[in-house]
């Protein structure tokens, strides 16, 4: 604890002439805190515990997972969509590597001859 310091002693010597004195306490003073005490209402005590919670918590991320797994795999595609996605891409490879791009309208502004 810090000290009071002793700069004015005029202040100390008042305060200690005009200190009121300590009332005694009253004998029964214990008995009476502790009949209040046992008086005071008590709010029912909830028996909740942890592991009341935890199972279900655990099999609730459980079913999220694996429905969730499953929200992100994609179907395995049929024999016609796979028919049709193959022709697709032949036609649009031909169409890339024919000499059709020769003939647009880039190769008409790029002047290919001047070095």
């Amino acid at each position: 604890m810090t000290q009071i310091p002793n700069d004015d002693r005029d202040l100390i010597n008042f305060l200690y002439q005009h200190c009121p004195d300590v009332p005694p306490a009253s004998p029964d003073l214990e008995q009476q805190i502790l009949q209040q005490v046992k008086a005071w209402p008590q709010a029912p005590l909830r028996h909740y515990s942890r592991p009341r919670f935890v199972l279900p918590a655990l099999a609730a991320g459980l079913v999220a997972a694996i429905v969730g797994y499953r929200a992100f795999i994609p179907a395995q595609p049929s024999p016609a969509e796979l028919a049709t996605l193959e022709g697709f891409i032949e036609s649009n490879w031909q169409g890339t590597v024919s000499n059709e791009h020769l003939e647009s309208d880039v190769w008409h502004f790029t002047d290919l001859d001047s070095e």
